[in-house]
């Protein structure tokens, strides 16, 4: 299946290892649908990726964990990139890459919308799948949140706690953009 994604696979990554090549993504925080705020209490950066998304299409859809760079400030993020198939009837007509921030316990700007936001992905937590809202959204609001818990305590480990300080989400801001970065060695 490895020739099947030209950039990279991550099924069988298991959230304690490095991605083989890490994508950093960069753009102006786009207002989404306001889904992941209003229903699930996760609130969403939404990227541009109608700009990239040739080379997103490389991208294995899924949840991933790395960091974010917002308002000149470095978090800990989890990203969805897909298509949202839980909202049925309402998925989105091309991938998109779905970024919450977590603040833990750090203030984080009122709105975003309109500021650059460069993403860092270091880790893969699972496939993107469809959940069951017949009894509400219960379902997916309890595996968001083991998401967020994985990635929180992945990005307190080596390797994944080095790349806080990568030179690329500090770089000044640039034209929207998608790139694979190698990892770091040693």
């Amino acid at each position: 299946h490895a020739g099947e994604c030209r950039t990279i696979c991550c099924e069988g990554i298991s959230a304690s290892r490095l991605l083989p090549r890490l994508p950093a993504l960069s753009g102006p925080v786009l207002r989404g649908y306001g889904r992941g705020s209003a229903k699930l209490g996760f609130p969403t950066a939404n990227l541009p990726c109608s700009l990239f998304q040739d080379a997103l299409s490389d991208l294995e859809k899924g949840v991933y964990f790395g960091w974010a760079a917002l308002d000149g400030d470095v978090h800990k993020c989890v990203a969805n990139v897909g298509v949202s198939p839980s909202f049925v009837g309402k998925e989105n007509p091309e991938k998109i890459v779905e970024v919450h921030v977590i603040a833990e316990g750090r203030p984080l700007p009122e709105s975003f919308y309109g500021e650059e936001l460069r993403l860092l992905l270091l880790g893969y937590v699972r496939r993107e799948r469809r959940f069951d809202f017949s009894n509400g959204p219960g379902e997916l609001i309890a595996a968001i949140t083991s998401d967020v818990a994985t990635a929180t305590a992945q990005l307190d480990r080596a390797p994944f706690v080095t790349y806080r300080h990568a030179g690329w989400l500090v770089a000044p801001a640039s034209d929207p953009s998608f790139e694979m970065i190698e990892p770091a060695s040693g």
